[in-house]
């Protein structure tokens, strides 16, 4: 998890467009990366600081991805890959891939995201190109990818406008897919048989869907809850890996239980 030092706080009220864009650019004092290993918490300031925001960071060989940079263990840049403009999400894996979905900005506006998801080597170079995957297996082209988990190093699952097919990939390879599974908001994680997902459209609320596959079994709306059982309450923004989900609020983060 990235979080800033020193920025000032978010525009809020009628503030203008302008005045959001000059926040969303005004850099932070600092970037710190906090993370876990095991129970312990650990904590490091980023050597690229002055950048205005992070918005992917993942575990990549001894040290981290942030967005393109390559970092040491230490958060020092190494080196950059050039993924393209307009990500939604970047997950690795321990054997040096690196998948990233795009929004539509991306897939209408030419380049690598044009291709919807992209898998590239720990190089940067692209070995896997969702356009072509789903021309060579009859699949809806992806318009805006909403949500992906990256299972493991041999497994991914999609879900993405054009309207909103649930897809398992697998060794590159199409392992399974349901048309039309449902809309899936940022983020769902995978336990056994069920998809637990946000709802979409709702901005956060905090309630969950979840849902048995095959799709035609009905969707169930859960409350968010922690591990203690409590309500987890006000808006949050879900953030899923294999079958680990994760909300955070403005008051903390929470890890869903495995029995939601």
């Amino acid at each position: 998890m990235v979080v800033q030092e020193g920025k000032p706080p978010f525009p809020t009220g009628d503030t203008s467009i302008d005045a959001r864009v000059k926040w969303l650019n005004t850099p932070p004092k600092a970037h710190h990366l906090v993370y876990w290993e095991g129970s312990s918490q650990h904590a490091l300031a980023l050597d690229n600081s002055t950048r205005p925001f992070i918005s992917h960071v993942q575990r990549f060989g001894n040290g981290w991805l942030l967005d393109g940079d390559v970092c040491d263990r230490g958060g020092r840049v190494q080196r950059t890959i050039d993924l393209g403009g307009g990500s939604n999400d970047v997950q690795t894996t321990s054997d040096g891939h690196i998948w990233v979905s795009y929004i539509d900005e991306a897939v209408f506006g030419g380049g690598i995201g044009q291709n919807g998801v992209v898998c590239f080597d720990s190089q940067g170079q692209a070995i896997f190109k969702y356009f072509e995957f789903a021309e060579q297996n009859q699949l809806p082209f992806i318009d805006d990818c909403y949500a992906m988990n990256v299972v493991s190093d041999e497994e991914v699952w999609l879900c993405y406008y054009k309207d909103f097919p649930l897809v398992s990939i697998k060794n590159f390879q199409l392992n399974q897919w349901w048309k039309e599974f449902g809309c899936i908001d940022r983020a769902f994680a995978l336990r056994g048989e069920t998809v637990i997902s946000p709802k979409c459209y709702t901005q956060g609320k905090s309630q969950l869907l979840t849902r048995t596959l095959p799709s035609s079994a009905p969707a169930e709306v859960v409350d968010a809850v922690d591990e203690d059982g409590a309500a987890i309450e006000g808006q949050f923004t879900a953030v899923a890996r294999g079958a680990n989900f994760y909300l955070l609020t403005d008051a903390a983060m929470y890890k869903l239980p495995m029995n939601p």
